[in-house]
């Protein structure tokens, strides 16, 4: 269905604008009017971006969640446990977020309506899963799940960082001893036949003239590549541009299908998390599409599931998004037929998580002699071009 946005008065004389999912703007109204508000004026909501956090904010609002669990499973309510935290955080950082949440605590807001307020730090499922916790009367169990959920999606992401650091380190090792190999001993060489008046081999002569022209233009390679860096990040923060750059990853046949199973792990993992604090099927999955973590698969899901809730076939909808393996679709639509989705994309989460760490060790494993074999060849051509030089020079002096 789509989403309304409804502008209109409180009790107190305020104006607040409400997102609302409804059928038409009269059921919008409707339930705008319901809630105790008195609506003015109607009309579709923009879409909300897809909340992007950087790598420490994630772990802080891990950590955060953590330890909220801790405290409030401890029999401690919302405002003492925030004001713990406050006190004995020796994260700077943990203080500041928790001090914040706790001035809104103490305005009167819960934790998942402070949650709310600060998309950059606590994205979905933050509000979602604390408002189901509370509305249970088991936050912490709650939180504690949530905490559970993403240390398992950063143990992914960590490990699939580490399967790569060993053939990336290779490949920067490998790239600055060319650059030095052909900076620092070329040039004499080169000199030296230019000195001597000896025709160069035609080996030697290719050898010299790409290193001349590495030398000439490198500092331009350079500065094009900062520039074409600086340029892509400029880009990504622009919605339009990584919408079209993640549509990219997505659709090339070389990476999609590890693409699609990291999203297919997270997609799951965050549907599982839902449904098992008390969600619905239909809010929980437009929640964990928007949890998918790349903007064109968030895209086609939130399609997908109007679709769906518009009465179309759930498999065949999930499967045309053509962002999930067809085998996710299949199972979570079984899942759905027989009350057992929660289950199923648990199961799929685990499977997806598994099979994208084994690619990244294998992709890993290949890389690295990959690496060390063309660097070989390089170095190795370099060599035997200056050797059979010094053969053909000494050959002509005889």
């Amino acid at each position: 269905m789509p989403v309304y946005a409804v502008k209109a008065v409180k009790h107190d004389g305020t104006e607040e604008t409400a997102r609302i999912e409804a059928a038409d703007e009269a059921a919008a109204v409707a339930a705008a009017a319901a809630s105790g508000l008195t609506p003015f004026e109607v009309s579709l909501a923009a879409a909300r971006p897809v909340a992007r956090t950087r790598a420490r904010d994630r772990k802080l609002a891990t950590r955060m969640a953590r330890e909220l669990s801790v405290l409030t499973a401890a029999g401690l309510s919302v405002e003492p446990a925030l004001a713990a935290l406050t006190r004995h955080a020796a994260d700077r950082r943990m203080k500041a977020a928790a001090t914040r949440l706790l001035d809104d605590v103490r305005g009167g807001a819960a934790l998942s309506e402070a949650f709310s307020a600060r998309p950059d730090l606590f994205p979905p499922p933050f509000p979602e899963i604390a408002e189901a916790g509370e509305a249970g009367g088991a936050l912490g169990r709650a939180l504690g799940e949530l905490a559970d959920s993403r240390e398992e999606m950063e143990a992914v992401s960590a490990s699939i960082r580490g399967s790569l650091i060993y053939p990336a380190f290779l490949l920067v090792f490998t790239g600055l001893s060319l650059t030095a190999l052909i900076v620092f001993i070329l040039p004499p060489f080169e000199r030296l036949f230019i000195d001597m008046g000896s025709p160069v081999p035609p080996l030697a002569a290719t050898v010299f003239a790409i290193a001349g022209g590495l030398t000439t233009y490198g500092p331009v390679f350079l500065a094009v590549e900062v520039l074409a860096v600086v340029a892509l990040r400029a880009g990504l923060a622009r919605p339009n541009v990584r919408l079209a750059i993640e549509r990219w990853l997505i659709t090339t046949p070389v990476i999609r299908l590890v693409i699609r199973m990291r999203v297919a792990a997270q997609f799951c993992r965050v549907l599982a998390l839902l449904l098992r604090n008390g969600l619905s099927a239909a809010p929980a999955l437009r929640l964990a599409a928007r949890a998918a973590g790349n903007t064109w698969a968030v895209h086609r899901l939130t399609e997908a599931l109007a679709e769906v809730r518009a009465g179309r076939g759930f498999a065949d909808r999930i499967e045309a998004s053509d962002v999930l393996p067809m085998l996710a679709a299949e199972l979570l639509s079984v899942g759905e037929e027989v009350g057992d989705l929660a289950p199923a994309a648990e199961r799929l989460a685990r499977f997806y998580e598994t099979r994208v760490q084994n690619d990244a060790r294998r992709a890993a494993q290949l890389i690295g002699p990959l690496v060390i074999i063309l660097a070989g060849l390089v170095i190795g051509a370099v060599i035997v071009s200056i050797l059979l030089a010094l053969v053909s020079v000494s050959a002509v002096g005889f």
